[in-house]
């Protein structure tokens, strides 16, 4: 008599499911349905296949079941809900689970109120459990979706958009900015001699390297143009005027020691014309924020110190430094230098006056500045060329003063 009235009741409950799934549903699909199948004398298998639903439900699912059975059997029975889960399987639309329903008579009769309130504060522990599961998942997500996203904008912007502190309109202010610009010497020279793979390798190393100085040195990546680079000091960090140019100063240097070193490694392993780095830079008043449109932005600064910059890295040598007397007056006591002659610059109404790096101030040993022969071994620098030069010029003026004079005794006699 007993099992009789659980089977009734077990139609009655998988009943109610089918017709909420068949009201609410929005496929069309027939095989989204509820129904039963009788295991054993008190132990059923049921079946529910929801549009909308999904594994991370079955707390909420869970609950809305036991608040049906339990008022009709909390008090003369136990029940053991339990999911099948190699069984239940996920789909486009929802979830098929499958259930397991034992029931099993109580010794003697319990409180249905008692009993209902255990059940749910069971219940809920497992629905919060499985809410932090979901937002743990979501987070986990969320990290790795933001540091895709930091290899994309500079490290200091990407940390104020997720602190909330960056203002993402098309807004720009006026500062005091150091700039720098590096790129490769006779790139498409080089390139065309390398194997496309091999470039790619050699090229990824570069800017691997110097990036990872210009972050731990606290500049800004502004971005990188084929094979230049064009990074800043100033913004949106800053540590004022002289320390940011110090800081830009010091990230050359090491990025010319390392140059130096990636050169000798580069040779061994069979690159006959390692990379040689032509940088500049220069410190003045520039534009910086977002520029762009409602649609896009770019973090980055303009104006003519900018281009000024630019300038001075495409006049430098190979493997040399240039910097403007702004720059170099705040870092003078950091490094040696060569001044150069002054430049004129379209659009900027001073002279600029130029000064190259020789090495860090007090250095024993000069930094390696010479371009390489690999057939002959290192040439001579470019300081004994400029040398040299003026000696032939100076060679030069004494023939043509003593032609003179040759021509002037000769009318004489």
């Amino acid at each position: 008599k007993m099992a009789i009235s659980l089977d009734d009741f077990v139609l009655f409950y998988t009943g109610i499911w089918d017709l909420a799934i068949k009201q609410y549903s929005y496929t069309e699909d027939k095989s989204y349905k509820s129904y039963s199948e009788k295991l054993g004398r008190f132990k059923y298998q049921i079946v529910l296949k929801s549009a909308g639903t999904h594994k991370r439900h079955l707390p909420l699912i869970r609950e809305n079941i036991d608040g049906i059975i339990l008022p009709f059997i909390a008090r003369e029975w136990d029940h053991k809900f339990s999911l099948d889960r190699p069984k239940t399987k996920e789909d486009i639309h929802g979830c098929r689970f499958v259930f397991i329903l034992e029931f099993k008579r109580k010794k003697r009769a319990d409180n249905t109120v008692s009993h209902l309130a255990n059940k749910r504060s069971i219940i809920m522990e497992e629905f919060l459990h499985s809410v932090l599961e979901y937002s743990e998942k979501q987070r986990n997500k969320l990290e790795d979706l933001s540091g895709k996203l930091g290899k994309y904008i500079p490290p200091q912007i990407h940390e104020a958009l997720f602190a909330g502190k960056y203002d993402v309109g098309i807004t720009t202010r006026r500062k005091k900015i150091t700039i720098f610009f590096s790129d490769i010497s006779n790139f498409t020279a080089t390139s065309e001699g390398l194997q496309p793979e091999d470039l790619t390798n050699y090229l990824n190393e570069y800017f691997s390297e110097m990036t990872t100085i210009a972050l731990a040195c606290g500049a800004t990546i502004d971005k990188y143009i084929g094979d230049a680079m064009m990074v800043f000091f100033g913004d949106p960090d800053s540590q004022g005027e002289r320390d940011d140019a110090c800081a830009c100063v010091e990230m050359a240097l090491q990025m010319q020691e390392r140059m130096s070193e990636l050169q000798k490694k580069w040779r061994k392993e069979g690159f006959a014309n390692p990379f040689q780095v032509r940088m500049g830079m220069n410190t003045g008043y520039c534009n910086v924020g977002n520029f762009g449109s409602d649609q896009r932005l770019t973090y980055t600064i303009i104006g003519g110190e900018v281009n000024v910059a630019q300038r001075l890295e495409a006049n430098a040598d190979p493997n040399g430094c240039l910097m403007s007397y702004e720059t170099y007056a705040h870092a003078q006591d950091m490094i040696d230098v060569e001044e150069r002659d002054s430049i004129k610059m379209k659009g900027i109404n001073r002279d600029i006056k130029v000064f190259s790096i020789i090495g860090r101030r007090g250095a024993t040993i000069p930094m390696p500045m010479e371009k390489t022969d690999t057939l002959h071994g290192p040439m001579e620098s470019n300081q004994k060329k400029r040398d040299l030069d003026k000696i032939e010029s100076d060679i030069m003026e004494l023939k043509v003063s003593l032609q003179e004079i040759r021509d002037h005794l000769k009318k004489k006699t």
